[in-house]
C-alpha cells in the first residue's frame, strides 16, 4: 500500500473517531428528549381526564339544577301550591336579611370594642410612659449636678496646678495632675451618662404606641353577649305569626315539602312578612331594652374555660316564642327558642371565636 493511501485510511479513521461523541450526545439528546414529551404527554393525558372528569359533574349539575327548576316553575304555576312558594321564599328573603343584619351588628360592636381597648392601651401606655419619662428627668437631673460639680473641681484643680510653680513643687505637681486625671475620667464618665440618658429619653419620647394585638377575652364576650341579646330581640320581633319559627324552617326544608295552610293564611303571612322585613331593612335600628336584655344575659351567662368567649348553651336560656299552626302544633303553642342551639340568624358567623 502506497503511503499516500495509508495516510487517507488514517485521516478517515481519525474522523470517524472525532464523529463518534457528537453523534453519541445527539442520540443522548434524543433520549432526553423522548422522555420529557412521554411526561408531557402524560401530564396531559391526566389534566384531560380530571377537565372530563369536572365537565361531566357540570353536565350532571346542570341537569339537576334544570329539573328542579322545571319542578320549580311548575310548582309556582300550580295555583294551589303557588302561594306556598311565595311565603317560603320570602320567608328565606326574611332569614337572610336578618342574618345580615346581625353580622353587621357584630361588626360595629367589634370595632367599638377594639377602639375602646386600643385608646385604653393608648392611655396606659402614656401614663406608663410619663412615669419613665419623670425617673429620667430626675436621673438626668442627678447626673447633670454631678458632671457640674466634677467640672467645677477639675477647673479649681486646673487653676491650683498653674499656680504651683518651681522645681521645689515638683513632687506636688505631679500628685495634683494625677489626681486632676482621676477626676476628669469620673467627668467623663458623669457626662457619658448625661448623654445616654438624654438619648434614652428622646427615644421614649418618640415611642409611638403599640398597636392592639386583638381584642382581650372580655372584650370578646362583652361584644358576644349583646350580639346574642341582639338576635333574641329579632327573634321576638319576629314572633308575629311564628315568622321566626317559619323562617328558620327553610334552612333545612325544600320549598316543595313546606305547607303554609289555606290561601287566605298564606296571603296573612306574606302581610306579617311585609311588614317583618320593613322592620329589618331599617337602617336605624330600635335598640329600646337592648341593654337589658344584654345585661340580663350578662349576669347568667357561663363559659367552658376562662379563654371561652361563646356561653355555655344552657345558660342563655330559651325565649317563648309563639309557633304557627301550620307547623303541626295548634295556634297558640310556644316553642322554647335558644338562639344559639338552633344558630339563629346565622349567629355563630358573627360571633367572636
Amino acid at each position: 500500500m502506497e503511503f499516500s493511501d495509508r495516510l487517507s485510511n488514517l485521516r478517515q479513521l481519525l474522523g470517524q473517531s472525532a464523529r463518534q461523541p457528537v453523534e453519541d450526545e445527539r442520540l443522548l439528546q434524543l433520549y432526553w428528549n423522548r422522555a420529557e414529551l412521554k411526561k408531557e404527554l402524560s401530564r396531559l393525558q391526566d389534566e384531560r381526564h380530571k377537565l372530563i372528569e369536572q365537565l361531566n359533574k357540570h353536565e350532571a349539575t346542570f341537569a339537576r339544577n334544570s329539573e328542579q327548576l322545571l319542578q320549580l316553575e311548575e310548582f309556582l304555576g300550580n295555583p294551589e301550591t303557588g302561594p306556598h312558594g311565595l311565603v317560603y321564599f320570602q320567608l328565606r328573603a326574611l332569614w337572610r336579611a336578618s342574618s345580615a343584619k346581625v353580622a353587621r351588628f357584630a361588626q360595629q360592636l367589634q370595632q367599638q370594642q377594639a377602639d375602646r381597648e386600643q385608646r385604653r392601651q393608648v392611655l396606659e401606655f402614656d401614663r406608663a410612659r410619663r412615669q419613665q419619662l419623670a425617673d429620667f428627668d430626675r436621673r438626668i437631673a442627678a447626673a447633670r449636678s454631678r458632671a457640674d460639680m466634677l467640672e467645677a473641681q477639675l477647673k479649681l484643680q486646673e487653676t491650683k496646678l498653674e499656680k504651683m510653680r518651681g522645681f521645689w513643687n515638683y513632687a506636688r505637681r505631679r500628685r495634683l495632675a494625677e489626681e486632676i486625671a482621676a477626676e476628669r475620667e469620673q467627668w467623663d464618665l458623669a457626662a457619658t451618662e448625661v448623654t445616654d440618658l438624654s438619648d434614652d429619653r428622646i427615644a421614649l419620647e418618640e415611642k409611638a404606641p403599640p398597636a392592639l394585638q386583638g381584642i382581650s377575652v372580655d372584650g370578646r364576650r362583652i361584644v358576644n353577649t349583646a350580639v346574642i341579646a341582639y338576635a333574641q330581640q329579632l327573634v321576638v320581633a319576629m314572633s308575629a305569626g311564628g315568622l321566626a319559627v317559619l323562617a328558620k324552617e327553610t334552612i333545612t326544608k325544600r320549598v316543595f315539602d313546606m305547607k303554609y295552610g289555606t290561601r287566605e293564611d298564606c296571603s296573612r303571612l306574606m302581610t306579617l312578612l311585609r311588614e317583618a322585613l320593613a322592620i329589618v331593612k331599617n337602617e336605624k335600628d330600635d335598640l329600646s331594652g337592648l341593654k337589658e336584655r344584654t345585661d340580663a344575659l350578662r349576669a347568667v351567662a357561663a363559659y367552658r374555660s376562662d379563654a371561652d368567649t361563646v356561653p355555655l348553651t344552657d345558660s342563655i336560656g330559651t325565649l317563648p316564642v309563639p309557633v304557627a299552626p301550620v307547623s303541626g302544633l295548634e295556634t297558640g303553642n310556644k316553642a322554647g327558642v335558644n338562639v344559639l342551639v338552633d344558630d339563629y340568624w346565622d349567629l355563630y358567623q358573627a360571633l367572636l371565636q
